[in-house]
Parts: C-alpha cells; structure tokens; sequence
C-alpha cells in the first residue's frame, strides 16, 4: 500500500468514543502534541452513533465518584442546552442516570477537545501498525484520499474494540471463558411524541408489571422516567405474533426533551462485533428489529398512541467484543466486594448487568446502593508493547466484570487516566510500564478525578 505522508506527534489517540475524548484532552493538557484519529465524523462513541443514551453513571449512592473531565464535559453540554445534568433512576439499578441531547454531545465533545490543541482526524481507519521490538513506531490510517502514516511516541487504543492492541499482536479475550459467546448487540432508537402523564398513570396503577426503585412511591417524583417492565404487553404481543425479539421486558428512558425516550429492546444474538461479517449481519437484523418494537409499542402500550419513531443508531450498539489479556485482569469478586488498590485510577458503581449471550434474560448482580469499586492501572496494560495502554471497554477483565466497566462514564474516567499516563510517560521519557501510579494518582485528583 502506498503511503501518502507521515504525520508525527507526540501521543495518538485511536478512537473518539468517551473514553478517548478523554484520554486526549489529558494526553494534551500539558502542551503535547496530540492527534485523535476518528472512523466517523463526530465524536461520542455508542452514546452518539448507537445512541446509547442516558449514562450510566456517575454516582454510588449520593456519592458523584467520577468527575473530572468528565463532569466538565457534562457542564458544558449543560451549558449548550443539551443537558439537565445527573437524575435519580427510578429503577434503582443505578444510583443515577444522565440524559444527553445526542447533537449537543457532538459539538460539545469536538470544541472541549479542539480547545485543549487536539488534532481531531475523522473519517480515519486503523489499517494497521509498524512494530519495532516491544514499539509501536507508526500506526497507518486510511482516509478517502488514500493512507497515511502517524508516527509517535506512545499510543492510546479506546478503539472500545482492543483494535490497535490487538493489531500490535498482544494476546486477547473474547466473550465468556466457557464458549466465547458476548453479550447480545443491540439497536437503540429515538421515539418523540410520548405521552408521559398516561405511562405514569399506568405504571402508577400496574406496579407489579415494573421493576421499579423501592424508595418511589410514584413516577410523578422524578425528573425524568425510567421503565423497565409491561411483561404482560410483552407475553401478550409474543402470543400474538406482534412481538418475535428474544426479550422479555420494555426498557426505555425518557431524554432531556419530556416525551422523548431512548428504547433499548432490541436483541440480536448469537453474533459477535468482530467476528467475519457479523457486525454487518447484526446491523440488518437490528434494523428489522425497530420497526417491529416500535409498531408493537403504539399497538401495545398506553402512552404511545400518537408517538413517532424520530432515529436509530448508525450502529447498532455493541455490548461485547475483543478486551486485552493485561497485566492484572479485574475479575467479579473484585467488583461485588467493592475492592480497591494501591493503584486505583478510576471508580465504578454500576453493577454487573449481563444480557444473557442466548435468551430473553437479564443478569445483574447489584452492589449495595452507595459501594463502589476500583480499577487498577494495570488493567489498562498489554504485555507485550510498552508504549501502548488501552482504555475503555476493552481493558483487561472477565466477562463479568466487563458486564460492569462496559459504561460510558466508568469509560470516561479510564480515558482520563490512560491520557495522563501518556503525559506522564511523555515528560519523563518512559514507557507506561515505567510510570509511578502515584505519580498518576496525584495528577488525576489535582484535575479532579476521585480515586477513593
């Protein structure tokens, strides 16, 4: 393949998601060079392209255990009119969840980046990688002008695929330990034109068809719904042939707009992201899968009479693919038990929610309302290359505690710690392997980061 030109930096970012946007505005706070390169044409990963809305979250309890760069960003999306910050969940799953208007996220994510003097690529593709020893010495992009050549001197995969790590011939896991098999993808979508007073009634008078927080009495008290339930629409539909997706349950969170909800039904299962032509195949079968939940939701269920079906994702939204084999790999205990580590770089509150890999169901085994967990800095690690860490949902863990880190702001947290890891090994001409954690941990609280 003919190569254009090489570009050189100091720190590459490979992929825009939310782990990445923050892995580059740490890489560049100290004034290095930084390119972020970016397959589609707007950052935001699955929250803007799969619309995997709202975020799930930020808090334990009353506790906000990330914050740093990413409440900035949250802030600043508020500033936009594209936000109304952090609202209880009514489900109780989370402590709390945040609705973000998808279009405002974009600019929102470009301009905070754009302003700390990353350069943002899009519509790039990792192709692939020049290795010397135990370095990446370039990665190569295709645009549609033809490939190009980035060459510098450490490198930050939050592809959320492992896709560089993976590239650069580290050793990586699939799915669950006893067959491979991930979490089922799913096509999220947008409905407008809901009839929330008429959903609360409802549920208000059906609550033993809901999953509902315990500490509610009514929907009427929070912010913004969430539903988890109508089991008997559901079984009703199923029965009547108006309902065929391998799904037991309604589960759909009202947005920033009242009336406007982000439905998370669909299920496409027995495929895996990266996998031959899987992604593709899942895609076509998801798309199928909106029309026939959203004409089931007007048909079916009280409040959707006059509803209207407003996007789908441009991807449909991957739960589970590739994650490294690193050099500690966080494991279910770890998570359950709330446990925390000398080198802690980010928290987690979410529990670990695993849709079953073959059916209808959903596996959560929740934390205690208000613990929380650490992540050490050393699942962000390969073995094999050293100036390489990986952040995001690809970090080194097990099927089950994946179930849990898989979020966007679990992922943000771990973007900022991969990015200040790379300022670090930067400025004092190390590899990530060679950095203090508490050097790290310093620079993540002073930028606001919680660690304990």
């Amino acid at each position: 393949m003919d190569i254009l030109e090489t570009l050189n930096c100091d720190i590459v970012v490979v992929g825009g998601g939310p782990s990445g946007i923050m892995a580059a505005k740490a890489a560049a706070e100290d004034k290095a060079k930084v390119i972020l390169i970016e397959r589609e044409g707007y950052l935001g990963g699955c929250a803007t392209k799969s619309l995997v809305v709202p975020l799930m979250t930020f808090h334990a309890g009353e506790k906000q255990i990330i914050k740093g760069y990413a409440e900035e960003l949250i802030q600043r999306i508020c500033q936009e009119g594209g936000a109304i910050g952090h609202v209880k969940d009514p489900l109780g799953v989370g402590a709390t969840f945040t609705p973000v208007d998808t279009e405002v996220y974009k600019y929102a994510a470009q301009e905070f980046l754009l302003e700390s003097g990353v350069e943002i690529l899009y519509h790039c593709e990792l192709l692939g990688c020049d290795l010397n020893e135990d370095r990446i010495e370039n990665i190569t992009v295709n645009t549609r002008s033809g490939a190009y050549n980035i060459k510098a001197k450490s490198f930050i995969d939050a592809t959320g695929e492992g896709q560089l790590a993976y590239l650069s011939g580290n050793e990586m896991k699939l799915g669950r330990e006893k067959d491979g098999k991930c979490q089922p993808m799913s096509m999220m979508f947008k409905v407008g034109n809901v009839d929330i007073e008429k959903v609360i009634e409802y549920v208000d008078n059906n609550k033993e068809e809901f999953v509902l927080d315990s500490m509610i009495t009514s929907l009427k008290e929070v912010k913004r719904i969430g539903i988890a339930g109508f089991f008997s629409k559901v079984k009703e539909a199923a029965e009547n042939k108006d309902f065929t997706v391998s799904r037991d349950r309604v589960l759909f969170f009202e947005l920033c707009d009242r009336g406007e909800i982000a439905v998370n039904i669909s299920r496409v299962i027995d495929k895996i992201a990266v996998k031959r032509f899987e992604l593709s195949e899942a895609t076509i079968e998801g798309r199928r899968q909106v029309f026939e939940i959203f004409n089931f939701m007007r048909k079916y269920l009280p409040g959707f009479e006059n509803a209207k079906l407003i996007q789908s994702g441009d991807e449909i939204g991957v739960r589970e693919s590739r994650r490294i084999k690193g050099v500690y790999e966080l494991t279910e205990y770890d998570i359950v038990s709330g446990r925390k580590f000398e080198d802690t770089i980010a928290l987690g509150s979410w529990p670990i929610d695993i849709h079953d890999p073959e059916g209808k169901n959903i596996d959560i085994k929740e934390m205690k309302m208000g613990d929380y967990y650490g992540i050490p800095y050393r699942c962000l690690l390969v073995e094999k290359t050293k100036n390489l860490i990986v952040t995001g949902r690809a970090i080194s863990c097990t099927h089950e505690a994946f179930a849990s880190i898989r979020v966007s702001p679990i992922c943000m947290a771990l973007g900022q710690a991969a990015g200040t890891a790379a300022q670090l090994a930067l400025n004092a001409n190390e590899d990530f392997h060679q950095i203090d954690y508490k050097d790290l941990s310093l620079l993540l609280k002073n930028n606001g980061q919680i660690l304990n």
